[in-house]
């Protein structure tokens, strides 16, 4: 039942189950030091989010736009055109997002991008190092990022950071382990 279903939704089932045996042992080491934790929110707005956060946060060069509405996507650093992997879920769907963050490249025939998550440009610009994006060769991508992010508030405090009652000006990131 579980390897239909992890074939059903193009997962690998002992990847999970290694995952899980991680996990585990992960759990037992933090309840040992006593760091705070809560149950994972699987499912909700909030964590996929948070999750998308932490892969653009990682693989913030590894960008692709679609750039004609037919799944051709441009690499923003390199420049090459790829396609969605044809067994991604997005290609099987035929929902092809415009701005998908990617783990893996590979050149052959046909170049194609996999491990695919959609992004948006803002998500986008408010994760990537200044540097990496002044270092954009132009392009009507950059373009479409730049006005994304002259719409960020530039001084508003997120709404996961707590004000510091001596010092307001000061903002502290709160991490819980899920």
């Amino acid at each position: 039942c579980v390897e239909k279903w992890c074939h059903d939704y193009f997962l690998n089932c002992s990847a999970l189950r290694m995952a899980d045996v991680i996990r585990a042992e992960l759990l037992e080491i933090i309840k040992r030091i006593e760091l705070p934790y809560a149950e994972p929110a699987f499912g909700s707005k909030e964590n996929s989010l948070n999750i998308k956060k932490a892969l653009l946060s990682g693989y913030f060069m590894q960008i692709a736009r679609d750039v004609d509405g037919s799944g051709n996507y441009l690499m923003l650093t390199h420049k090459q055109v790829a396609q969605l992997h044809p067994l991604s879920s997005y290609s099987i769907t035929k929902k092809m997002p415009e701005w998908v963050l990617f783990h893996q490249f590979s050149i052959s025939e046909n170049n194609y991008i996999r491990v695919t998550s959609a992004v948006s440009p803002e998500l986008f610009m408010q994760l990537v190092p200044q540097y990496y994006f002044s270092n954009l060769p132009p392009s009507e991508s950059k373009d479409i990022l730049q006005q994304a992010s002259s719409h960020l508030p530039t001084t508003a405090v997120k709404k996961d950071q707590d004000v510091c009652e001596k010092c307001p000006d000061a903002t502290e990131q709160r991490c819980m382990i899920q």
